[in-house]
């Protein structure tokens, strides 16, 4: 005769929580992995259920940081979490020759200036990420983007400008494509990881 023996929490003797709600959790395991192109799709882990931002157009950036089209997602790690890594893929292509663009990472409104970074060339054209680790725990920290908790949604952005007109860039597409001047549209993908 088969038994069944159900468990949502294990803790050893020091205290620590070797299963919660049914799933192993040793330091540094992956607890959620939620990945999708930025399409709109519906989005399940252990967290919960994400709408995940919907991009079906190229941006053009200007001289004023903003919000890069599907960089925008509101998370909640899942209980147990010590790190959440945002990471964020999308295209930069070239509108002027010598082309520079700026990028800036915020958690509910908040730059974490540790994570500034600047993408630029002659007639550049790639698919670039940008990704940053969010520690939880000790003493909330702006410019690396530290929390000292995170039990309700934040929400994490990039945002993005050019340096000048005279070195202007766009996101989500190419310049050139198939042998001539084209411009493609290229789909973002948005990748949140929580870490045990």
């Amino acid at each position: 005769m088969a038994s069944t023996i159900k468990v949502d929490n294990i803790q050893n003797s020091t205290g620590q929580d070797l299963m919660v709600n049914g799933y192993p959790r040793q330091p540094g395991q992956i607890i959620e992995y939620l990945t999708s192109p930025c399409d709109g799709s519906s989005v399940t882990g252990l967290s919960g259920s994400y709408t995940w931002p919907n991009v079906t157009a190229a941006q053009t950036l200007s001289a004023t940081s903003q919000v890069v089209t599907g960089s925008q997602i509101s998370y909640t790690p899942p209980a147990g979490t010590s790190k959440v890594i945002y990471r964020f893929e999308y295209a930069l292509n070239w509108v002027t020759e010598h082309a520079i663009s700026h990028q800036r990472f915020f958690i509910d409104g908040v730059e974490v200036t540790s994570a500034r970074m600047n993408r630029s060339g002659r007639y550049p054209e790639d698919k670039t990420s940008f990704e940053w680790p969010i520690n939880i725990g000790g003493s909330a920290t702006a410019a690396t983007g530290r929390q000292a908790s995170w039990t309700t949604p934040k929400t994490l952005s990039v945002q993005s400008r050019w340096y000048s007109a005279s070195n202007n860039r766009n996101a989500h597409a190419t310049t050139y494509w198939d042998g001539t001047s084209s411009v493609q549209f290229i789909m973002p993908v948005l990748t949140i990881i929580a870490i045990a």
